[in-house]
């Protein structure tokens, strides 16, 4: 399945269309096809991944598979993206590509973005609210400058002094 291909079926939710209608042509699964492939490279424009819409989507590096997902998320429209490591495993300047990449769903296409993630540069700059679990429990919310100056915060994640000198 190529890039493009990819972001139209993840449209199917949205589908006007009966499963009756695909299989016989009708004009409103034909007005389907049509609208999803056009908001589909609306999209892949967006994210900057024209050049690469007729790709095979298994042949795509790490950043682009990425991207990839994005774009699936956003094909359904939604109000939340929840992105789940979106920079696990990246070298920065990929992360940071990436960083533009999520700035620019928020700021442009208004979406909410949720990140679960543990790369803290990344995620402060961000982030406009933080919520820092320990063990699953939550430990801190506020803004990133209040999150970096949190006590609990910080003898959760860097350790306190009592933990260095055995204590």
């Amino acid at each position: 399945m190529t890039v493009r291909e990819s972001v139209v079926v993840a449209q199917h939710l949205r589908a006007k269309a009966s499963l009756a209608g695909y299989f016989w042509g009708s004009k409103t699964a034909k007005d389907d096809v049509f609208a999803f492939g056009k908001y589909a490279d609306e999209l892949l424009e967006f994210l900057g991944m024209s050049e690469i819409s007729n790709e095979q989507a298994s042949n795509l590096p790490q950043g682009s598979l990425r991207a990839l997902g994005i774009a699936i998320g956003l094909a359904t429209d939604p109000k939340v993206l929840l992105l789940d490591e979106p920079f696990a495993g990246m070298n920065h300047d990929e992360t940071m590509n990436m960083v533009n990449l999520v700035r620019s769903v928020r700021d442009e296409r208004g979406v909410t973005v949720m990140l679960v993630e543990h790369d803290m540069p990344a995620v402060m700059s961000i982030s406009d609210r933080i919520v820092v679990l320990n063990f699953g429990e939550k430990i801190a919310e506020g803004t990133p400058s209040e999150i970096q100056n949190n006590e609990k915060v910080i003898e959760a994640y860097l350790g306190s002094v009592d933990d260095e000198i055995g204590m």
